[in-house]
């Protein structure tokens, strides 16, 4: 079990539409270093992308591998612009968007 959460920050945002549809790029941060970036046709992808990206992010500071990152669960509703926590099987994590973070 952890002591103190580990907080990490993320960004969704839309991308220029394409002939292909609108697409959503997401960026996972830790401070100010970027962990993990890539992009979905549909938001809700992006964020579930985000969610398992941050799980093996929370894993790794562990020092651990990560099994079924995809299966990490939050305590409510993950919606763009929210702050959630993160379960990951024994190890949990706060989740907040990149603007609420102090400066």
């Amino acid at each position: 079990m952890q002591d103190e959460l580990p907080t990490f920050s993320y960004l969704i945002e839309p991308m220029p539409p394409t002939q292909l549809g609108r697409r959503w790029r997401w960026q996972l941060y830790r401070g100010e270093r970027m962990l993990a970036a890539g992009w979905h046709y549909g938001q809700r992808q992006a964020l579930g992308a985000l969610r398992t990206a941050t799980s093996r992010a929370t894993h790794e500071l562990a020092g651990l591998t990560a099994l079924r990152p995809e299966r990490a669960t939050t305590d409510r509703r993950f919606i763009a612009g929210a702050t959630v926590e993160l379960t990951c099987g024994a190890l949990r994590c706060t989740l907040t968007p990149l603007a609420a973070r102090p400066t």
